[in-house]
């Protein structure tokens, strides 16, 4: 169960549901204490937020519950017999199961697996992060002998440790619809791919056919063994969360 949990754990975070994985965690805590509805209570929890983060993320929706995955099947991403069997498991998980003295081992044990299956299900219909490396495949063509470095190749620093890392050993997460790249020791965001915003914003990045690419020191792209690597210089405004001036 501990590894089930972590691997679930780590595609949560990654996807920047935070509230979910709480939730998940207090349900996994619950568990291996024996507390049988009390785990079964925080699976629903979990499933709750995962779907109405699912709604938010891709269909840009507010809803809520019940109401967010209704939206979410008659937009097509949930197929109606998928969306029939997150109904279900949502009304068992809410019903005698999650109070005091009516639930065991087994049957939590069963929940948990049934839930976090859902998760799963959930997590297949958000859009995959998109990584620096997607934005420069798509929009960038290699000179010839060349070619487009991946992650692992592409290397910058920790504006507050100073480590030279490439973006491959950074943490990754997401921040609404924009990718966050952290630092390998957690220090801070060291890269941020987003989308343009509505006005021109000096200093803010790089932008790249529909990405920017704010990176808070220089980035550095190899593209070819004895050339120099290509420089992207740091952008001042990189990690601002507004502009400057406005209100």
């Amino acid at each position: 169960m501990d590894k089930i949990f972590e691997i679930l754990h780590a595609r949560l975070k990654t996807q920047g549901l935070y509230e979910s994985d709480l939730h998940f965690s207090h349900a996994h805590s619950a568990f291996e204490r024996s507390e049988w509805e009390s785990a079964n209570a925080q699976i629903r929890t979990a499933l709750e937020s995962l779907f109405d983060n699912v709604a938010k993320l891709t269909l840009d929706s507010n809803k809520t519950g019940g109401a967010a995955r209704k939206q979410l099947q008659d937009n097509g991403l949930l197929r109606p017999r998928e969306a029939k069997l997150v109904m279900e498991f949502m009304s068992v998980a809410g019903g005698a199961g999650s109070h005091a003295g009516v639930s065991n081992a087994d049957e939590s044990y069963g929940r948990m697996l049934a839930g976090i299956g859902i998760a799963y299900m959930g997590l297949a219909l958000i859009p995959e992060l998109i990584r620096v490396e997607d934005v420069l495949i798509g929009n960038l063509t290699a000179p010839e002998g060349a070619s487009l470095p991946t992650d692992i190749e592409m290397f910058t620093s920790c504006p507050t440790c100073h480590l030279k890392q490439s973006l491959s050993v950074a943490s990754i997460t997401r921040d609404n619809k924009d990718t966050i790249y952290i630092c390998k020791n957690g220090c801070q965001t060291i890269v941020v791919v987003s989308s343009p915003e509505e006005s021109a914003w000096s200093g803010r990045g790089y932008r790249l056919g529909n990405y920017v690419l704010r990176n808070a020191q220089d980035l550095f792209l190899p593209i070819k063994e004895g050339v120099p690597p290509i420089l992207i210089p740091a952008s001042k405004a990189a990690l601002m969360k507004s502009m400057v001036g406005s209100s």
